[in-house]
This record gives C-alpha cells, sequence and structure tokens, in this order.
C-alpha cells in the first residue's frame, strides 16, 4: 500500500513538474512574440521627373496579431498618405504579414532589434520596396492639420514622422505661395522644441495626445509667426 502511494505521489510531482515546464516554456514563447510589437520606422529616397521624392513609413505590429504601416510622401503642396493594413504571424525570426486581400510577404525580425520586410510606399509604386526598420517610442509622430479662417484660408499641415524629423505646410487657396519648413524635432514631456533644418533656429510648443500648439508661419509673404494649435 505504502509504495503504492509512493508511486503516486511521484506521478503527482512528475506531473505538476511537466506542467510547470510547459507553462514557462509557452509563456516565454508569448513573451518573445509580444517582445517584437510596436512600431518600426523607416524610409528611403527616389529621384524623377527631375526632383527628389522622399519617402517615410512605420510598420506598427500590434498584440492582436494585426498590423498597421502608413507610408507618407510630400509632393508639391500636399502630403499623400498610403495605410496599408492585414495580419501578421511570426515563426522565429521569420516575420510574415498578409495585406488585406493580398499574397503573404515574407521579412525578418533582426537580431539588432529592427525588421526588414517589403512596403509599398505609394499607390503609384509597381512594386513594394525591401526596407530596415529602427524600432521608434516616438508617441507624438503623426499627422496634425488645421483649417485657418481669415481673408485666405490656409490649411495648416504638421507632418512628424517617427524618426523625428518634421515637415511643416501652410497651404492658402489662392494662388498666393504656401510656406515649407522642415527639420528635427523631440518631445519631453508635453513640451516640443522644434529645430529648422536651414537656419539651426529652434521654436517650442506644447504637444498633448491629439494636438500641437507652436508658433508657426502661415503665410509665405507675410513670413511671420503666430501660435496655433493643429490635431490629428
Amino acid at each position: 500500500m505504502r509504495q503504492l502511494q509512493a508511486r503516486n505521489l511521484s506521478f503527482s510531482m512528475l506531473f505538476i513538474a511537466a506542467l510547470v515546464l510547459f507553462s514557462a516554456w509557452s509563456g516565454g514563447a508569448v513573451l518573445a512574440a509580444e517582445g517584437y510589437t510596436g512600431v518600426y520606422a523607416g524610409g528611403h529616397e527616389t529621384v524623377g521627373m527631375g526632383a527628389t521624392v522622399s519617402y517615410t513609413y512605420s510598420l506598427e505590429l500590434k498584440e492582436d496579431a494585426a498590423y498597421e504601416i502608413k507610408s507618407y510622401f510630400i509632393m508639391g503642396d500636399a502630403l499623400y498618405e498610403l495605410i496599408e493594413t492585414g495580419t501578421y504571424t511570426v515563426d522565429g525570426s521569420k516575420l510574415v504579414i498578409t495585406p488585406e486581400g493580398q499574397d503573404p510577404v515574407e521579412g525578418s525580425l533582426n537580431d539588432d532589434g529592427t525588421v526588414t520586410i517589403s512596403v509599398k510606399p505609394s499607390m503609384m509604386a509597381r512594386e513594394r520596396t525591401e526596407a530596415t526598420l529602427v524600432r521608434s517610442n516616438i508617441a507624438a509622430a503623426g499627422v496634425y492639420t488645421a483649417t485657418l479662417q481669415g481673408p485666405v484660408v490656409v490649411e495648416a499641415t504638421l507632418y512628424l514622422n517617427h524618426q523625428g524629423q518634421y515637415h511643416y505646410m501652410a497651404v492658402p487657396d489662392n494662388d498666393s505661395p504656401a510656406f515649407h519648413e522642415q527639420g528635427l524635432y523631440s518631445v519631453a514631456g508635453d513640451e516640443i522644441t522644434f529645430q529648422i533644418a536651414d537656419s539651426g533656429e529652434s521654436f517650442t510648443g506644447k504637444v498633448s495626445e491629439d494636438t500641437v500648439s507652436a508658433p508657426f508661419v502661415v503665410s509665405a509673404m507675410m513670413g511671420m509667426r503666430i501660435e496655433i494649435e493643429l490635431s490629428k
């Protein structure tokens, strides 16, 4: 009887140990997969029709196995956006994204924490472009806009990309020239600092979850800065 009890006890202990090991292994696998969730950013430039077009894009791997790629470029006085959504799977270092209604696209999760994947930069692109994207934790990144009413209606757009660069433009609804400005930005708490590329000068503003308030030029002819608020 004692031998039978001892055997039952040993079996129970082995079973519990196996459960613990399985839980640890499966939990580790989940953590490894979740470790790649987040936003990755990159970009490239192309030359066409006598002008250089700069593309910037971001890939967000979400916890529910969905992904979103946002790609932007500026041509003339307009900011163009392309958003691609779908699902993804991770198998070791292999990353496979499946755009909605399209074939899967295979990429990789790299040892240095980057992601390599093919991105469609615009609707006009015939093929996807392979890119290596770097993780980004800039919560303020995105597109902010404002419509400024006056004698002339001005559409103001501020694009903060995930690599710490900004592009601002103010486009009037008449034949007056638009104003463009670009440079670098950084965020500390609720303060955002812009450094203008052309002059190296800087100015500051306030940033919240969905808005940016800062002194921007709204008229290329006037050239003066006024405080405006732009929203996502």
